[in-house]
């Protein structure tokens, strides 16, 4: 790991954090408008208010930890759970909400 990929790949963190962010916000709402969530299914998507951006920012502060540990190549693969956090809210939204008649 050099210092130079780790600090690229924290500030590409932090800014997918708040493209995240708005994602969750403007794309929830609109599945709001064209599906019929429970109130269960409003909860999940609430929260990915919070743990979208959260998770970008555990997954640079994880990889900056592991750089100071002397970690191998491998641990740049953290960088890759947001999007997998933001994947499975997008099958759960498929799968598991019925859409509006």
């Amino acid at each position: 790991m050099t210092l130079g990929w780790v600090v690229a790949g924290s500030v590409g963190q932090f800014l997918l954090a708040y493209m995240l962010f708005l994602l969750a916000v403007f794309g929830f709402s609109a599945v709001g408008a064209s599906h019929r969530p429970t109130p269960y299914d409003s909860s999940v998507l609430d929260s990915a208010f919070y743990s979208l951006p959260a998770s970008c920012i555990v997954s640079a502060v994880v990889v900056i930890g592991l750089y100071r540990a002397g970690a191998g190549k491998l641990a740049y693969l953290w960088y890759v759970a947001p999007i997998l956090l933001f994947s499975g809210y997008l099958l759960y939204i498929k799968l598991f909400i019925e859409r509006e008649a």
